[in-house]
């Protein structure tokens, strides 16, 4: 629906500022799969690629609620408005902020920081609007489509902070099974450049080309844990990242010194405490459990 008011996002704004990709991926039917296709064959699609694989330019929620609007434009005091919500007939939506003026990375592993920050806003606004927190977020409904009945909230991108809330948490569990949305990406970014980085050492004599092919495989792997995995375009740029990142910049002296470090950090009183309290505790559950079972 496009809009006159001054300060309102517009559908044409929606088509050329807030749609980042240049050959999105969309579908008028999920069942069937999603293509890759030309902007303009893309906005004539019912559901379509707002962000590129490569970029985070907008947090898009699914709001499985049949007051979604509501939801979404009538509780100022937990998030800001979104740029714009659209909506199907039973009243269930998908809310977008779009985000600027600059984007989030989300393959760069040396910059992890934004993405981590990403990941607890978009939990954040999950909570706030009662979102689905099994939503995979690449596709969202087309707002220019008719079978939508789309209602535009600001015209101006948010930065990540101004989208912050009292609902976004602090920190955010990072194990496969649990990791969702942009939690994914964070999981395999840190799941894969840790076990990445002693591996470059037994590696290290061999070509690139198969350092590359041997973190493809990791990352793949990792994807495979997440109940919705992540499209094979993101695994590659994700292991390209890490792979490239560590071919070029780990010397020998780097990863000696990385070594010894943590040598040191494993070594330390607080450490070495942790890891007795952590297998008193393993032991213990283990003793009840044997006289459970006795029992």
């Amino acid at each position: 629906m496009e809009s006159a008011s001054r300060g309102v996002l517009s559908d044409r704004q929606w088509a050329d500022a807030v749609l980042l990709p240049h050959r999105p991926f969309a579908t008028n039917n999920l069942q069937r799969g999603q293509y890759r296709m030309s902007r303009d064959d893309a906005l004539a699609m019912r559901y379509v690629e707002h962000s590129p694989h490569a970029l985070l330019g907008s947090i898009v929620i699914d709001c499985d609620h049949v007051d979604a609007a509501m939801r979404a434009f009538e509780q100022p005091s937990d998030h800001p408005a979104p740029n714009w919500v659209a909506q199907s007939p039973s009243g269930r939506a998908h809310i977008g902020w779009w985000l600027g003026p600059n984007h989030v990375c989300r393959t760069d592993s040396a910059r992890l920081t934004p993405l981590r920050y990403a990941h607890r806003i978009e939990t954040g606004l999950k909570i706030s609007v009662g979102g689905d927190f099994s939503y995979g977020g690449q596709l969202t409904k087309n707002p220019i489509h008719p079978d939508w009945e789309t209602i535009y909230g600001p015209s101006t991108p948010y930065t990540l902070r101004q989208l912050a809330t009292i609902h976004t948490p602090r920190q955010m569990p990072r194990r496969p099974d649990r990791a969702v949305g942009l939690g994914r990406n964070v999981t395999m970014f840190d799941t894969t450049r840790r076990w990445a980085y002693p591996q470059w050492w037994q590696h290290r004599n061999g070509t690139g080309r198969d350092w590359d092919h041997l973190v493809l495989q990791h990352c793949h792997a990792v994807n495979t844990e997440f109940t919705t995995p992540l499209p094979f375009t993101e695994v590659r740029a994700t292991a390209q990242s890490i792979s490239k990142w560590i071919w070029r910049n780990f010397t020998e002296e780097q990863y000696r010194a990385r070594q010894a470090h943590l040598g040191q950090k494993g070594g330390s009183a607080t450490t070495l405490a942790k890891i007795e309290a952590n297998r008193a505790r393993a032991t213990k559950y283990d003793e009840q459990s044997m006289w459970e079972a006795i029992i």
